[in-house]
């Protein structure tokens, strides 16, 4: 995905619905966190595209640990 800063990579594209102002919102699958909201095009009642970029590159950054219940 191209933003003005630049291109990002890595990004998982989805159809999950999104609307601006999610940015920073999780993607869990099951008990796994894969993500963080991260951009997207359209919304959530004309077929929106949401892009989620991995949590694990932003775990190790911070030597954090990530919990989901």
């Amino acid at each position: 995905m191209t933003y003005p800063q630049g291109v990002v990579y890595g990004l998982t594209r989805t159809d999950a619905c999104a609307e601006p102002g999610d940015s920073g919102g999780s993607f869990v699958s099951g008990d796994q966190a894969q993500g963080v909201t991260s951009g997207g095009s359209g919304d959530c009642s004309s077929d929106g595209v949401t892009f989620f970029q991995p949590v694990a590159p932003i775990l190790e950054e911070w030597d954090l640990e990530l919990f989901t219940d």
